[in-house]
């Protein structure tokens, strides 16, 4: 579903409303659907914590970095910017959850940034930023580390707070990081013009961003940072093949060999600790 998200992110932008109200509608729309079960339990997410507000903000912050970023840039070096997360987690996970960094977990780094770097090509030179899509990318993963971090100190509080929590400020940080030169307009659609964008709107909202946060929530409460964010370094290979077939974007021998690495880093963390499944 990550690896698909920008699908529906470019349908709804060139759907004929190049408006920032119309992108960030599926961002608010979340928030809308989920509030009439916040009535039994408002006065225990109000309550929640500093952490529990900080994890949602910061997810928040990760969801609309990449969005826009995914909207304004090269959809595979976005997504490969993004997923230099690993490096991120497992010196959070070190240092805030004394999660320790074996070498199998050194080698699954190195095999995905390996692949990262061949999918990047030896004559690009380091997988750095070139332009404010990809320093969106690079800085949302930064910020997804840290929530991983602190989303497993509050493995106890219930998923559905840590979930509603971040869609408190998804909307209005999308609509901030819109307003940075080059995003869509400011124009209020008028409804003649958004009509034909309500369907990739719903869309959006149903069937990405509620589903992938709910899961993302929970398997982060579960498992460790550096983990999760290996685990879901399969968002490359789905990204960069829907984009390769979808867009312009190539797929060569290249992106299959970079691809092939980052899988094995996946497999060879998912196997590294066999009959310790978390609980659920």
């Amino acid at each position: 579903m990550w690896g698909t998200w920008w699908i529906p992110l470019r349908q709804l932008d060139q759907a004929g409303v190049s408006s920032s109200w119309a992108n960030a509608a599926p961002m608010f729309l979340p928030l809308v659907i989920l509030l009439p079960f916040v009535v039994t339990r408002w006065r225990r997410i109000a309550t929640g914590g500093w952490q529990v507000y900080a994890a949602g903000f910061l997810i928040a912050a990760v969801v609309a970095l990449y969005a826009e970023g995914l909207l304004r840039g090269h959809v595979a070096r976005v997504i490969l910017l993004f997923y230099l997360t690993p490096v991120w987690s497992a010196i959070g996970g070190r240092i805030f959850l004394g999660i320790p960094i074996t070498r199998r977990r050194m080698l699954t780094i190195v095999l995905g940034l390996t692949g990262m770097a061949i999918v990047f090509g030896a004559d690009a030179g380091l997988p750095m930023p070139t332009n404010i899509a990809e320093w969106m990318a690079l800085i949302s993963g930064i910020l997804w580390a840290g929530g991983l971090v602190i989303l497993h100190r509050i493995e106890s509080v219930p998923l559905f707070d840590k979930t509603f929590v971040q869609f408190l400020f998804l909307g209005i940080i999308y609509l901030g990081l819109s307003s940075i030169p080059g995003g869509g307009s400011w124009t209020v659609p008028v409804f003649d013009n958004i009509g034909p964008s309500i369907f990739w709107i719903a869309a959006l909202a149903l069937i990405w961003v509620l589903p992938v946060m709910f899961l993302s929530m929970y398997a982060a409460g579960k498992i460790d940072p550096a983990k999760v964010s290996i685990l879901l370094t399969l968002e490359v290979v789905i990204g960069i093949t829907s984009a390769s077939l979808l867009t312009e974007e190539p797929f060569g021998l290249r992106e299959f060999v970079g691809a092939a690495l980052i899988i094995a880093a996946g497999l060879m963390e998912f196997s590294s600790a066999p009959g310790t499944a978390p609980k659920v």
